[in-house]
């Protein structure tokens, strides 16, 4: 629409402020069908202050949208472009000529990202996992944080050895996870269902020790401990060292990673049950004494009982969110116990269940938490040498 020369339209509107505010863009328009240039349109001098009040608001309607096009442009211009690929090539060459490549995960989540990648070096026997994290504010301005974790193992992992070539395969994804294992991607609900369960596992005439499922948020290796206040440590048993931890969606309690811990006269076998049927064993450097009374076998538990238990929607709903999952049957003052136990690093809480003999819920509190590789205790369940 094109105006006549000197004329501004009178306007109907059902509000004064947006017809003065129309009016204005009007005279604008006006100005600048007469000169043509914007240079005229700059120095365009409003004359009434009516007229002076609608133009100073205009301006500042288009400076907001100034800033906030710069905004938008930087945004862009700054939003990270990593991918599986690109990041394992960040990784020391050394590492990536001398170590195998075991497993790698992806995870998004509100537009925070991790990227993660598992390594087992047969010369050195020892489990490094990198990981890479992208955290977003209002996704305009981006974090990145790098760690390493290397701990030594007594399993030969290289069965689990895949192609780097598989990196390529990964896209990324909003609110997905991802994960590379024997030479395929998992996504999502896939991820939970290759894990092997308890009643797949555990064993009728079988002499026990200790039955353990672990779940974890991400790739992980050590175990967890615990600060409290300063200065003070919690047990750091959450976990075990030189065990590979492999992510999960934490959906159900019954899938996971399963260590079997089984009495052979006066020795602990250990037997670990990953995805896929690999299984890998070892003997415990902890010898076992008949004076502990530590051992226990399926006629002593009700394991329907306790299964239905670890399967019910309270427990999954408690352990959402968690950073590691345990389940353990184990024998204390001359019982078998069934216990559940997870830390929620968000809730700053480790909590626990015993879910037989049936207790309630408990929580204890812990100021932060880190993994490591070392201990600062010993026990008959400290598997490796």
């Amino acid at each position: 629409m094109v105006f006549k020369k000197n004329q501004v339209p009178r306007l109907r509107t059902n509000s004064d402020q947006q017809g003065r505010f129309l009016r204005a863009l009007c005279l604008l328009q006006r100005q600048f069908s007469k000169h043509r240039t914007w240079k005229h349109l700059l120095h365009f001098k409003p004359r009434t202050e009516k007229q002076v009040r609608e133009m100073k608001k205009l301006t500042a309607v288009l400076g907001l949208l100034s800033i906030l096009l710069l905004l938008l442009a930087y945004a862009y211009s700054n939003q990270p472009h990593e991918t599986m690929s690109s990041l394992y090539q960040k990784i020391p060459e050394q590492v990536r000529e001398n170590a195998q490549l075991i497993a790698a995960y992806y995870s998004s989540q509100n537009g925070d990202r991790e990227y993660q990648f598992a390594f087992y070096d047969p010369k050195e026997r020892t489990l490094s996992i990198y990981t890479f994290k992208i955290s977003n504010f209002l996704k305009i301005f981006w974090d990145k944080e790098e760690n390493k974790i290397t701990c030594e193992t007594p399993f030969n992992y290289s069965v689990l050895a895949t192609s780097p070539e598989k990196l390529k395969n990964f896209e990324n994804c909003d609110n997905c996870k991802l994960f590379l294992y024997k030479g395929r991607i998992y996504k999502n609900k896939e991820i939970e269902s290759i894990y092997p369960s308890i009643e797949q596992v555990i064993k009728e005439n079988t002499t026990y020790v200790n039955f353990v499922l672990l779940k974890d948020e991400e790739l992980s290796i050590g175990g967890i401990i615990e600060r409290h206040g300063d200065m003070g440590l919690g047990p750091a048993y959450f976990g075990y060292k030189g065990l590979l931890h492999l992510p999960t969606t934490m959906h159900n309690p019954s899938r996971g990673v399963i260590v079997e811990f089984i009495a052979k006269n006066d020795t602990i076998h250990v037997v670990i049950h990953y995805p896929k049927n690999m299984t890998f064993s070892t003997i415990s450097s902890v010898r076992l004494r008949k004076d502990w009374n530590s051992t226990w076998n399926l006629k002593e538990v009700p394991l329907s009982e306790i299964l239905q238990k670890s399967k019910s929607k309270e427990l999954s709903q408690e352990i959402k969110g968690s950073l590691r999952f345990e389940f353990s049957i184990t024998k204390r003052d001359n019982r078998a116990e069934a216990w559940a136990s997870w830390i929620n690093s968000r809730k700053q809480a480790h909590g626990y269940w015993r879910l037989y003999p049936p207790d309630k819920i408990e929580w204890r509190r812990f100021t932060c938490i880190e993994k490591s590789c070392r201990w600062t205790e010993e026990n008959i369940f400290d598997p490796f040498p």
